[in-house]
């Protein structure tokens, strides 16, 4: 078996997800990107039917995460056992940020229901979300969107070139 390049460093995975809404084509898109030790592995996006740029925030937090879980980096991570390993999720989304940091306690406590007493919308996927965050012990960092950071922009552009690639079709 040959050795991993990242054996020797502590290994940083930093992961930027994006999601938007296209509301003339009820069409959504979600993109993501993975860097180790500052090296892209992976990225990801898809287009779908939707009502919500939330939602988009949420596939692609979600499907970024399960990533984690693939045969490859799985074996990478185990590997890597008792090395120092910080995954980094970023987002420019402030209601995914405060939903997963702050809210989702909160919504848990009241049976899943807002401060207005309304159902809290993609519950499902907040669940999913919060259980991956924790198993892979995830750090959340909010970052700002069209402001020039090379991971937010290229998650932002996979998702938008997943819409305009389903638009096509």
């Amino acid at each position: 078996m040959s050795k991993s390049p990242f054996a020797s460093t502590p290994l940083v995975i930093e992961i930027y997800t994006d999601g938007g809404y296209f509301r003339q084509h009820q069409l959504g898109g979600w993109g993501w990107v993975m860097f180790v030790n500052q090296q892209e592995i992976l990225r990801a996006a898809h287009a779908k039917t939707s009502h919500s740029s939330l939602e988009m925030e949420l596939l692609a937090a979600q499907q970024a995460l399960l990533a984690l879980q693939t045969p490859e980096l799985t074996a990478l991570l185990t590997s890597l056992k008792g090395q120092a390993t910080r995954i980094t999720l970023y987002t420019d989304s402030r209601i995914l940020m405060e939903g997963l940091t702050k809210k989702i306690a909160r919504w848990r406590d009241q049976a899943w229901l807002n401060k207005s007493g309304r159902e809290v919308v993609f519950k499902t996927l907040w669940e999913s979300v919060e259980s991956l965050s924790l198993h892979h012990n995830v750090h959340w960092c909010w970052v700002k969107s069209h402001n020039g950071n090379p991971g937010n922009t290229l998650a932002d552009g996979l998702a938008r070139q997943a819409v305009l690639k389903k638009l096509s079709v």
